[in-house]
Formats: C-alpha cells, sequence, structure tokens
C-alpha cells in the first residue's frame, strides 16, 4: 500500500516529516518489503523546504558559482523579493525544464587527467537539493551499511576504519581494488530510474522531474544528456549511490545474507566467525567477500588469490550486464596487502608482522601523490601572501591558509605516523609562510603558544611560526607538525540525521548538536509586520530575501531572547535589528549581523530617548547598539527619499517592526 505525509507549515515539521519518511522505509526494509511512497511534490514545494533548501545551497561554498546563465545566490537570489523566491523555485518545480550545465574540469589529486564538474543554474542546485532533501530519508534506509561516501554523518575515516577491522577480524589479506570506468559518464537513466521506482519513490511527477535533470544539456556541447549524470549536481552523489546499491546489494546476496545450513544461523556473529572457520579448512565452499565502498570506490577483500580473482571476473560481468558499466582491467587490482598496499580513499594501507591474535599489524600511509597535491596547493596558497599589503585582508588569508592546513592534518589523522609523514614538509612551508609575509610586513618566529589565534591548537605546542602583529595581536601561521594520531571510530549503523537516538550518537561522538529548527510560523508574521510598516524597499534594498531568511536563525541563535534586556520574546511584540546597518548589501544581512529585539527596546536604540531610568546593564547595551548605528545617521542626513525627509529621520519616526 502506497504511504502520504502531511506537507510542512514550518521546518519542524519538515524534520519530522523526514524522520517519518525514515521510519516508513526502515520498517519495510526490516519486513523484507519495499516502502512505496507517493505525494512528495506537494513536500519538495512546500514554502518550509525550500527556504530549508536555499540555507543549504547558500551555505555550500560552491553556491556563489554561476551556472549557464550567470545568476549566483549572493548576487541574485539572496538580493531578490521574498515573494519573488519561492514561487519562482515552486512554479519552476510544478513544470521542470533545467538549463543547460556549465561544464568545467578540475584537476584530479595526485592525477595527470582532470575531472569533469557539471555545474547548473544556482535557480536548478536549489530544486534539486529540494528533491534530494526529501527522498534522502527514503533511501538512506535501504542503502548498504558499509557505503560511506556522500552520506550523513559517514567519512573516509570510517570507511579506511573498516578495511582496517575487517583485515584484522577475518586475517584476509587478498583484496580486490575495483575501478569502474567513467562511472558518472555511463550511468543509464532507466535502470536509475526503475531502481528510485523499486526503493519507494513512486510520485511519478518526481521520477519525471529526477529524469529531466539527467537529461540537462551541456552548454555548447549538446541539447539532450542521454547518458550519465553530471559530477557537480546536488542531487548527484544520492543518484550514484542508488545506482551503486544495486552492485552492493547483489554482492551482499552472496555474501552476507547467503543462505547456509542451519548451524551458521545461531545469530549472525557467532555465526559468520564459524563460517569464516569451515572456510579456512575448506570444509565451506562459499567465496567470502567484505565489501567496502566509498562513492564508485571500492574495495573487496576476500581469503584468497582464488578467490579475488573469481570476484573480479564475478563483478565485472555483472556490472556489464546489470548496470551497463564496465570494470577497468587495468586499474582493478589484486593486492596482498601483506606484499604491497592498497589505495583507498586517499590513504595506502598494509599490514605488517606484529603482535596481534592473527600475527598482523595495520599501517596506514597517506598516499603520496594525494598527500603531495595537497601540499603543493597550499604552497601555491602561502606565495599569494606576498602580493597582500593591506593587514586586514592578510589576516582573512591567513585564517583561510590555517583552515587549509588544519583540513589536511585533521583529513590523515588516521595514518599510523601522520606526525613523520607531514612533517617532511613542515619546514619548507613554514618558510615560504615566513618569506611570503616578510615581502610586505614585519613578520618574527613566535612560539605558537605566545600567538592569540587557533588557541585550541597552538596553545598545546612551543615551536616557532611565522606570525605577525595585528591589533596588538599575533596572528601566526599554523604548522603542519602540529598533528596526533587519531584512530578511526567504526560507524555505528544506528547513527542516522532521521531518528532521535541516531542523532543522539552523533553527538555523543561528534560534540556536535543538531540546529534548531526555524521559528518560520514566529518569523513570518514578523515579516508581515515588516512589508506592513512600510520598510520593506523592493530589490536592492536592505529587507530582501536575505533578511527574510535569516531572521529566523538570528532568533535562534539569541535563544528567542531579547539582547537588550535578556527577557523572551514574543510576537507580535518582536523586532529584528540591524546591528551595523551601514554594511554593504551582501553583508549586512548576515546572521552575525541581526539581533533579537523587543519593540520597546528596540525604540532605546533608535530613539534618542532618555535612558536614565534603565538599570546599568540595559543601558550600556543600549549605548553599544547605538554606536554602531550612528553611522548610518550620518550618512543619510545627506540624502533624502521622495517626500523630502532624510531616510534617518523617517527611520525614527517608524522604528517598530522595522528592523532597522
Amino acid at each position: 500500500m502506497e504511504q502520504k505525509f502531511n506537507n510542512p507549515n514550518n521546518e519542524a515539521e519538515l524534520r519530522s516529516i523526514l524522520d517519518q519518511l525514515y521510519e516508513h522505509a526502515s520498517t519495510s526494509w526490516a519486513a523484507g518489503t519495499r516502502p512505496r511512497v507517493k505525494g512528495l511534490l506537494e513536500i519538495i514545494t512546500a514554502d518550509a523546504t525550500i527556504l530549508t533548501a536555499i540555507h543549504r545551497v547558500k551555505a555550500n561554498q560552491g553556491g556563489n558559482t554561476p551556472g549557464t546563465d550567470g545568476q549566483t545566490m549572493k548576487r541574485d537570489i539572496l538580493q531578490m523579493d521574498a515573494e519573488q523566491v519561492l514561487p519562482r523555485v515552486k512554479s519552476l518545480l510544478q513544470c521542470y525544464q533545467p538549463q543547460p550545465i556549465r561544464r568545467v574540469y578540475i584537476d584530479k589529486p595526485g592525477k595527470v587527467e582532470k575531472r569533469p564538474l557539471g555545474i547548473p543554474a544556482i535557480i536548478d542546485r536549489i530544486a534539486q537539493e529540494c528533491i534530494r532533501m526529501v527522498i534522502e530519508p527514503i533511501l538512506e534506509a535501504q542503502f548498504f551499511n558499509h557505503s560511506y561516501g556522500f552520506r550523513p554523518m559517514r567519512d573516509a575515516h570510517m570507511a579506511i576504519g573498516r578495511v582496517a577491522d575487517v583485515i584484522h577480524k577475518t586475517g584476509y589479506h587478498w583484496v580486490v581494488e575495483g575501478d569502474i570506468s567513467n562511472f558518472f559518464d555511463n550511468v543509464n537513466h532507466s535502470i536509475l530510474i526503475n531502481k528510485l521506482w523499486n526503493m519507494g519513490i513512486r510520485d511519478q511527477r518526481v521520477l519525471m522531474i529526477i529524469k529531466a535533470i539527467l537529461k540537462s544539456g551541456i552548454m555548447g556541447e549538446m541539447e539532450s544528456n542521454e547518458l550519465g549524470t553530471a559530477q557537480g549536481g546536488i542531487i548527484s552523489p544520492l543518484l550514484a549511490n542508488v545506482y551503486l546499491n544495486i552492485m552492493d546489494e547483489w554482492i551482499i546476496r552472496e555474501w552476507d545474507r547467503k543462505k547456509t545450513r542451519s548451524q551458521y544461523k545461531r545469530g549472525f556473529s557467532r555465526g559468520k566467525e564459524m563460517m569464516l572457520r569451515d572456510i579456512t579448512k575448506g570444509r565451506c565452499k562459499l567465496k567470502p567477500a567484505f565489501l567496502i565502498r566509498y562513492a564508485d570506490d571500492w574495495i573487496l577483500v576476500t581469503q584468497s588469490k582464488k578467490s579475488a580473482e573469481m570476484w573480479k571476473s564475478r563483478v565485472a560481468k555483472y556490472l556489464n550486464t546489470n548496470l551497463r558499466l564496465k570494470l577497468s582491467e587495468e586499474k582493478t587490482l589484486i593486492t596482498n596487502v601483506e606484499k604491497k598496499p592498497i589505495k583507498f580513499v586517499g590513504f595506502n594501507f598494509k599490514v605488517v608482522k606484529g603482535k596481534s591474535k592473527k600475527g598482523f599489524i595495520s599501517r596506514i600511509r597517506p598516499n603520496p601523490a594525494r598527500l603531495q597535491s595537497k601540499i603543493d596547493e597550499i604552497h601555491r596558497f602561502t606565495r599569494k601572501m606576498r602580493h597582500i599589503p593591506n593587514k586586514d585582508a592578510l589576516v582573512h588569508h591567513i585564517n583561510v591558509l590555517n583552515s587549509k592546513i588544519r583540513g589536511v592534518i585533521q583529513y590523515y589523522e588516521p595514518a599510523t605516523w601522520v606526525n613523520i609523514d607531514l612533517r617532511k614538509f613542515e619546514r619548507n612551508l613554514a618558510w615560504a609562510a615566513y618569506l611570503s609575509l616578510k615581502r610586505n610586513h614585519a613578520v618574527r618566529w613566535t612560539p605558537a603558544n605566545e600567538t592569540q589565534n587557533l588557541l585550541s591548537v597552538h596553545s598545546e605546542y612551543i615551536s616557532g611560526i611565522p606570525a605577525i602583529e595585528y591589533l596588538d595581536r599575533k596572528v601566526g601561521v599554523t604548522s603542519l607538525k602540529f598533528c596526533k594520531w587519531k584512530n578511526s571510530k567504526l560507524k555505528n549503523p544506528l547513527e542516522t540525521p532521521f531518528t532521535s537516538e541516531g542523532r543522539k550518537l552523533y553527538t555523543e561522538r561528534t560534540g556536535n548538536k543538531s540546529t534548531l529548527a526555524r521559528a518560520d510560523e514566529l518569523m513570518s508574521l514578523h515579516y508581515s509586520l515588516v512589508i506592513r510598516s512600510g520598510r520593506k524597499r523592493g530589490r536592492g534594498g536592505i529587507y530582501n530575501f536575505e533578511f527574510y531568511l535569516n531572521r529566523a536563525y538570528a532568533f535562534n541563535r539569541d535563544k528567542g531572547r531579547c539582547r537588550v534586556c535578556g527577557r523572551e520574546v514574543h510576537p507580535p511584540d518582536i523586532d529584528i535589528h540591524h546591528i551595523d546597518p551601514n554594511l554593504p548589501i551582501d553583508l549586512v544581512n548576515k546572521v552575525s549581523n541581526l539581533a533579537t529585539l523587543h519593540n520597546s527596546c528596540h525604540e532605546y536604540i533608535h530613539n534618542e530617548v532618555e535612558l536614565s531610568q534603565l538599570g546599568p546593564k540595559i543601558r550600556s547595551k543600549v549605548l553599544h547598539f547605538r554606536e554602531k548605528v550612528k553611522g548610518l545617521f550620518a550618512v543619510e542626513l545627506q540624502r533624502s527619499n521622495h517626500d523630502g525627509a532624510p531616510y534617518a529621520v523617517k527611520a525614527a519616526r517608524t522604528v517598530r517592526s522595522g528592523g532597522k
């Protein structure tokens, strides 16, 4: 029986519906059936879904990369009126015709060839995110447990940790390193759409939209794409996992869920242990296969070279027959990890003799070519500091550089000797930073624990790093040698963003809490008051779509309390105040520049009224906010609007509900 769900009126209801979709799919899957869900387009086109999708696309680093129409999130979507954006996305999804994608080529880490990326128009990215968000929980509930790429709450560390765990527990050292030739370019659209239908996406309208996305033309190359899915599309990684889940399920049926004699069915762990023992002793003819996949990068662990050759042949035949894909003969390797390392998710993995139950221990090292590629990128970015004479811009560049260095460190933390592997690059990088800074600024080698940036890292080290002085603070370029080995934690399959237990497990593992749902209904009331007060000034004005979107996130950050008096704020007595209204339009509506206030507290800021009746703490906060606004009065008193009154004077007349 097909299932339908209610449409969300706010983000809290949307999250609840996503949880329900996951629960329905999980329950069906556990019962040996497939979920069947209709009415998905109504959820996809709800205001709450579109707002959340835009917020996520905005947060993505590629949000300001233009598509074929030249539009970006920052310059176009966020500057539109709120009344224009939501209807535009809804209209697009009701009669979907995507714009052609823009193809660019980027370097592959550690390789000569380049990877093609297809960049959709920004409005198409928003539409794709709406769809991805709603169908993901249905699909997540059915995906293979040991598929780690482009899935929520999973990462490459879990993938390499699973490799080490399987090899350690089984003692198997033969590995098939799978390589599918041009995977993304050869995805068959009909097979993919059928798989989505079989996994429970029973809304034909949504399937037709996905089909239209797949067939999007490429600007200057083709009008319609009959094969493949473009890398770079927001929904492409999810669709790739759907496609390769067909292979996952087949291998699972051939090994993990293979029907065997009753003696192996006394419980999964005990039964599997007995089976592996019998295979080792030759009493069982099954060919074990432990699959670990990260997107289209996968390996298969088995007990012998003969078994590995058999699995390589079978997988090649299955991919060709059922998925119309080819296994690269040249790049698909059979490796004994005692003798040679395998390459997987940027690491080299090998085993050496050591003290353990099986007599071997793991050695995980960064893949040299991949690591060198990252270091070269950091070197190029470091040398750019030679051309930055402005100190404000330089400090920003140092912050970005430090985030790149820490990113490399954090990615390679599971490597056995990460400090040794990274230390060999540290000296050259440090001197490159020192000489680049020296070109235009005074720079000194400063003990890391004496700098005032990256305190959580630098406070533990006394080694000298190149640093400059900025506003009486020492700002240093961090070091690659500030790293420690970190064990890869195995994935708990119960950890998921779509159950309360899963979210709790994620918080316990990472310390990161889920963000609060937007107060959409409360904020809609506030926006209507802004419109009624005449403060909204159309395209290019301060009350644009970005303001409409970010008010709710500012309200959540402030925990629903007034930033002046500290008391809770309830509608209709609510204003969202621009802390520094003099900022450029692309900065003025950032969450960091918005503050939740009572109407009355807001008036204290904009009206030059006597504050003596206020307590010292409240008075101090009002004066602080007034200081930020003063620049507006100085500028706007010289600028008159249509009725002859300076805008700042008019602002003082209509302070209520405006959010100045």
